[in-house]
């Protein structure tokens, strides 16, 4: 069955040019260098239709990066993104631009990504017309549909985010991206800034519209319990490579990768009892400068030799995948 998403060994490199100083420092003998950051690094996984896969991560890990990349927002330094087949890293294809307006991306902070100048029936209609799915005329009834969908009074479309709560805000982006009639939704950390009983209507929302719609989610969240509650799939990243994909239930009952397991480590249960939580030990390290070999092993305690100096490949099993030397024939 051909997969709905297909990421192959996608990469992003983002690199910061050298200031007039800098030249000049260099000129003189300064050890000056063009930063480089890898943000995600040969990313493969896929999404089947009508499934959720959870991508999880310490912040900087490259999760949102990669939901951008999948969204269209940002280039793909290398590797490709296939979207029913279509490749959608063809920048210039018209198939490609048919297909990215099948995905579409509701983000952290609404109040941010919400133009503070136009009313509510602007924001979510103006690029329904665009695409010529509703006319100006029928705008107003299209929008008040949609609001509608989502849980808002029709009536408080001429109204400006600011004068929204942060959980209407937050509906306000999914019928934004709801108005183009997308299949895919990337929704990165779309939970986060709202309070937890909010967090909860909202997460119902998502599932209520996953079945009325037929959608299809990459939900990204650092919320362990989140995934667990609406993921099918998990995808575990750490800094910018993917380590671990695995069903839901199968990932929280036993990971296989020590990051992984450190990770679900800390996540209070109510069956656990009295007990002593013991973070991941150490920082994780900088992007500009990473660990050789696996990235993971200045913090994990079960690293060899071996992971100092080679980068583990993810290895598939069936439906799990791990990317650890202890999980790959060999040994750390």
């Amino acid at each position: 069955m051909t997969a709905m998403l297909e990421l192959s060994n996608v990469s992003r490199v983002f690199e910061k040019n050298l200031d007039s100083i800098e030249k000049f420092a260099r000129v003189l003998g300064a050890k000056v260098s063009q930063a480089r950051v890898n943000a995600v690094q040969d990313a493969c996984f896929d999404v089947q239709r009508g499934e959720v896969v959870g991508l999880v991560g310490e912040s900087g890990c490259g999760k949102s990066t990669l939901g951008r990349m999948v969204a269209g927002l940002l280039p793909v330094t290398s590797g490709t993104i296939h979207f029913d087949g279509v490749d959608v890293t063809a920048a210039h294809s018209d198939a490609a631009k048919r297909a990215r307006l099948r995905v579409q991306m509701i983000f952290q902070d609404p109040m941010s990504s919400l133009n503070p100048r136009l009313r509510v029936n602007d924001i979510i209609g103006e690029a329904a017309v665009f695409h010529g799915l509703t006319s100006r005329r029928d705008m107003a009834a299209y929008v008040a549909d949609l609001m509608t969908k989502v849980g808002l009074d029709p009536s408080y479309a001429q109204r400006y985010p600011h004068q929204f709560s942060g959980g209407q805000r937050q509906r306000i982006g999914i019928a934004r991206a709801l108005a183009v009639q997308p299949e895919f939704l990337i929704c990165d950390e779309s939970i986060a800034a709202l309070d937890v009983s909010i967090q909860a209507q909202v997460i119902n929302l998502f599932q209520d519209l996953r079945r009325d719609l037929d959608l299809t989610y990459l939900f990204i969240s650092h919320d362990l319990g989140v995934i667990e509650h609406i993921a099918d799939r998990v995808v575990v990243m750490y800094l910018g490579r993917v380590v671990e994909i695995a069903p839901t239930t199968d990932l929280f009952d036993s990971p296989r990768h020590p990051y992984t397991q450190a990770l679900l480590d800390q996540v209070p249960k109510l069956d656990a009892g009295r007990r002593t939580y013991h973070v991941i030990k150490g920082e994780i390290p900088s992007p500009l400068n990473p660990p050789t070999g696996c990235h993971f092993h200045p913090r994990c305690p079960l690293a060899g030799p071996r992971c100092k100096t080679q980068a583990p490949r993810l290895v598939h099993d069936g439906a799990r995948a791990a990317a650890c030397h202890l999980n790959d024939g060999g040994v750390a």
